[in-house]
């Protein structure tokens, strides 16, 4: 355990949160993973537009219509010239559609072979799919109660994407927003706070403060903040009914907040508060 804590430790320095310099960066700063396809032919189009209408699918939790498009993405991606790029990108899709089914076992076996294919690739692009993976895994072995591995995901997947400058800092934001969430779900709330700042900065220059991501990293760093356990409790609740707003109610991200902030009413004993909240959101009891 402490060569795991000396390795965690060294990360979490490698990961300090200077600020970056945004001028004259905001043109170049990659918004969406597909953007790594730059070639314009008619194949290449129709495999964006066919995992931009997937992503759709996924957010709007219609997981099998998103799967269904993904393996069609997927035989697309075979035959574009930037194949390899197209081909992880939609397996480790394909595997963020598992993890929202809870179908852990199957994202798992995915992304641990997009993994370990993708630490052989030594184009920025592929660094960047790499990080995402991670980001998914660790968010898999989060869901096992695997906070120690999760953490060390997450860790690694901010340090590769925040070493990419521009190019990875949308998706160094999304890590970000899960590591916090993730220190928020242990109680290292100072960590949370100092961390989630950067998150919130770059979304909110990127995509403006309305953004879901925006709305999601400002509810992490609202509950992080010193307060009242019962004040800090109903911000959640709070942050999630407007994350609710902002998602639309079966985005995936809607069920993991809720999972999270259940898991702790139910360990308070809180039984009035979580009924009243799965009523809310229409969320059976497991």
């Amino acid at each position: 355990m402490s060569c795991y804590y000396a390795t965690l430790k060294e990360r979490q320095a490698h990961l300090s949160l200077e600020v970056f310099s945004w001028t004259g960066a905001i043109d170049m700063v990659k918004k969406k993973i597909t953007e790594g396809v730059t070639a314009n032919d008619s194949k290449s189009k129709r495999w964006r537009a066919m995992f931009s209408v997937a992503r759709m699918a996924y957010e709007s939790g219609e997981f099998r219509q998103a799967e269904s498009l993904l393996a069609r993405a997927l035989e697309l991606a075979k035959q574009l010239p930037e194949h390899s790029f197209a081909e992880q990108t939609t397996q480790i899709a394909t595997a963020a559609v598992y993890l929202a089914e809870d179908r852990l076992k199957e994202a798992e076996g995915r992304l641990e072979k997009s993994i370990s294919e993708l630490r052989t690739c030594p184009e920025s692009t592929h660094k960047e799919l790499l990080a995402v993976a991670l980001r998914f895994h660790a968010q898999s072995l989060a869901n096992r109660g695997d906070d120690r591995d999760a953490e060390k995901e997450l860790l690694e997947s901010a340090n590769i994407l925040k070493d990419l400058g521009s190019d990875g800092f949308v998706q160094w934001a999304y890590t970000l927003c899960d590591l916090c969430g993730l220190y928020v779900s242990q109680g290292r709330l100072s960590e949370a706070e100092h961390n989630i700042v950067e998150a919130m900065r770059i979304l909110g220059v990127v995509f403006g403060t309305e953004c879901p991501e925006y709305v999601r990293a400002d509810m992490i760093y609202t509950v992080s903040m010193p307060m009242q356990d019962d004040t800090r409790m109903e911000a959640a609740g709070d942050g999630i009914v407007k994350m609710e707003y902002m998602y639309g109610a079966k985005h995936p991200n809607i069920k993991r907040a809720f999972d999270r902030y259940a898991k702790v009413l139910n360990e308070r004993g809180e039984s009035t508060r979580l009924h009243n909240l799965r009523e809310r959101f229409c969320i059976a009891k497991a």
